[in-house]
């Protein structure tokens, strides 16, 4: 039938399927037979019945995203919602777009998350289906039920119609909720009742006229959408139209009440697969009825068990019967399979005991790292003035290159002046010697905050054989000495502060000061400008804010952060040691295009062996254009694999206010994480282990 489309919905949380759907929305998990996903599945039997080009998606941006790459559809073919909000208003926007391009189109419906087996059968169906549609009814599919089940609702069969494609249409007599089981063996006793399988089939226009009898403001805010569509007001006007739209479903908002309900009973080998007994029941099973989605399982005096994992995991089970074991990163289920219907239960109760109690956790910043994050943009602003109130000796201008000597919190800020001061080559120093190829036309910066840090004391010794240019920032300590004995110019910072905390001093005050030496930089203004909103936008008395979202959706996993190089790489090295420090736990970042080269070959195997990892993109609008496109591919990859990502954008319009922004948020987050971690994100005690070891074997700066 040339006019016959299929519209796959892609939607809801998938309670029942906890902890699973943890990691992955239900869709994208692997029980579609032959080690498909659900949706895969669903696409492909569809396939040779409607076409490729005539194959549509409805789901949310990020769901969207997924299903692009997980059944390489164009975007073109993705409805995008703005948000969920049940399936009458995804209906009514398929039928809306589709019905526009195709007046007299024909739509199947289709869940993307059931498993049938017999898919000529269901070929066979939709194809009746679309018949009877074409005649002006509104069809849905019945399933001819196999036992009392009452966890599905039925449709009352009425009065032949017709037949065709040998299969009988029937008039629908009414929709029933889910009964009990008394109810439910009287249904099945009568022979005229079938489970409501979801799967409807209708015109364009008729959906979209029963729509408008009995969902009114649904209609009127669909049909508001007709003078946006294909204009840049699109987006804004569909965000309207859903928040003013009626939250139902298509079953209960219309097809209940609608006129000229057919339904066609069919047997062809399906299940909803909405919970783990169901999904047990599908799939196939061992000599002992044991089903497994891990890599190895062995039992021993056990049978009609479920083990699911999502990492690669050896299981075994001793004498134990009719349990669904569910291993997932963040969550484990042990449950008996005849209760799956209780696992929402469980996953309701565990989510509302995550939800932070934050005015809680704030209690665990025993020492004012919050506060200190909040007023960075002042501590910035302070600097820059001090910098520029200083008066460095005219001696030290004329220099072809900085390299600046420093470790942890401030080896960063060579990492950032690199992108401050674009003209000048500015290089980074974090070993005990620096390169060979400097000299005289290198100015020598050497930064601690403390001014005690032994590889930053070394590195500026080694430094000052080979340039007489020199500069010494710190807070005090030998590098204030060593600078005061030597004739070398040294600007002080305010003390008492952690070094991965002191940024703003040392960046900045560089910053001015360097100014002096006729280096200025641009976009220093819109820098503040950008981060004095996001500091009171992320601070504490704004909860619960974005930072914190992004925290608790990195909470129990592993960042790996991404960069570009000379852009953002810097950024992402700062978010990863931030969240080492702050958060106390492993955090690992890398830079574009090298990734690509190697670490992007990882990925293979990255779902079995760390499916906790978590990728985060910092991206701003200077990236190079083939990064830009390095990072959509990359994107494809992660999403074909189902491995997570977050995606960030630096905010402003200059290149640095858009750096400090991503850096500015990544302060933010790795201290709500430190919360969420149930630490005080202050003390970092193994590199104060580390300091007294080093310091009961002294290094003899001046002799050494």
């Amino acid at each position: 039938m040339k006019n016959l489309y299929a519209v796959i919905l892609a939607g809801g949380k998938g309670e029942r399927l906890w902890p699973a759907t943890l990691e992955r929305p239900k869709p994208f998990l692997p029980f579609g037979g032959g080690g498909r996903t659900l949706i895969r599945a669903t696409f492909e039997r569809v396939l040779p019945l409607v076409g490729r080009e005539k194959v549509y998606a409805v789901a949310t941006r990020e769901l969207s995203e997924l299903i692009g790459a997980e059944l390489g559809l164009p975007w073109e073919q993705l409805i995008v919602e703005p948000f969920g909000k049940n399936t009458a208003p995804a209906v009514g926007l398929a039928a809306l777009l589709l019905g526009a391009r195709d007046p007299e189109g024909i739509m199947c419906m289709l869940p993307a998350d059931h498993r049938i087996e017999d898919e000529d059968a269901f070929r066979r169906a939709l194809s009746a289906a679309a018949m009877a549609a074409e005649k002006g009814y509104l069809v849905t599919l019945g399933i001819r039920p196999t036992y009392p089940a009452t966890g599905y609702g039925y449709i009352e069969g009425g009065e032949p119609l017709f037949e065709t494609e040998g299969l009988t249409v029937y008039r629908a007599v009414g929709f029933v909720e889910k009964p009990n089981q008394e109810t439910a063996e009287n249904y099945l006793s009568q022979g005229n009742f079938f489970w409501n399988s979801g799967i409807f089939i209708w015109k364009f226009s008729r959906i979209l006229e029963e729509i408008g009898r009995h969902l009114p403001g649904l209609a009127a805010a669909i049909s508001r959408l007709r003078a946006h569509m294909g204009k840049d007001s699109w987006e804004e006007a569909l965000r309207a139209a859903y928040a003013e739209a009626e939250e139902t479903s298509i079953d209960y908002g219309v097809m209940e009440k609608a006129d000229r309900i057919a339904t066609i009973p069919v047997s062809f080998g399906w299940s909803d697969l909405g919970d783990w007994h169901a999904i047990w029941e599908a799939v196939q099973k061992d000599h002992a009825g044991n089903a497994s989605f891990s890599s190895e399982l062995l039992s021993k005096d056990s049978g009609s068990n479920l083990v699911f994992s999502l990492a690669r995991k050896r299981v075994g089970l001793l004498g134990v019967s009719d349990l669904a074991v569910v291993d997932a990163p963040g969550a484990l289920l042990v449950a008996r399979r005849d209760r799956a219907q209780e696992v929402r239960e469980i996953a309701r109760a565990l989510a509302a005991r995550e939800e932070p109690d934050w005015p809680r956790l704030y209690r665990l910043d025993t020492r004012g790292m919050l506060d200190v994050v909040e007023r960075f943009p002042e501590q910035c602003r302070e600097s820059l003035e001090r910098g520029r109130a200083m008066e460095l000796p005219g001696e030290l201008s004329g220099f072809e290159r900085i390299l600046l000597v420093g470790m942890g919190g401030s080896g960063i800020t060579g990492d950032l002046l690199s992108l401050a001061l674009p003209g000048v080559e500015v290089i980074t120093a974090r070993d005990y010697r620096v390169p060979e190829f400097v000299g005289e036309e290198t100015l020598l910066i050497g930064a601690s905050y403390s001014g005690n840090t032994e590889e930053t004391l070394i590195a500026f010794l080694d430094g000052l054989k080979r340039t007489r240019k020199a500069i010494g920032i710190s807070s005090g300590g030998e590098l204030e000495k060593l600078c005061r004995e030597r004739g070398i110019p040294w600007v002080e910072i305010p003390a008492g502060f952690q070094p991965r905390a002191a940024l703003g001093f040392l960046l900045f005050t560089l910053l001015g000061a360097l100014e002096g030496l006729g280096h200025r930089t641009e976009g220093l203004g819109e820098v503040f400008s950008v981060l004095t909103p996001m500091a009171r936008e992320l601070s504490p008395g704004n909860s619960p804010n974005r930072a914190q979202e992004l925290a608790r959706r990195l909470h129990g996993k592993i960042p790996v952060v991404y960069g570009a190089a000379g852009a953002t790489g810097p950024i992402a090295f700062r978010w990863r040691t931030q969240i080492n420090e702050n958060a106390k736990q492993p955090a690992f970042s890398a830079e574009l295009p090298e990734l690509c080269h190697n670490e992007i070959v990882g990925y293979e195997l990255a779902g079995d062996f760390f499916p906790m990892f978590l990728r985060i993109f910092l991206r701003t609008s200077y990236d190079h254009p083939r990064v830009v496109l390095r990072v959509e591919v990359l994107k494809e990859v992660l999403r074909r694999r189902a491995l997570g990502f977050v995606e960030l954008h630096g905010e402003g319009e200059s290149r640095l206010a858009q750096i400090i922004s991503l850096l500015y948020l990544g302060d933010w987050v790795s201290v709500y994480l430190a919360l969420l971690n149930g630490v005080d994100p202050t003390p970092v005690r193994p590199i104060a282990e580390l300091k007294k070891r080093l310091a009961s074997e002294p290094w003899d700066l001046r002799g050494g």
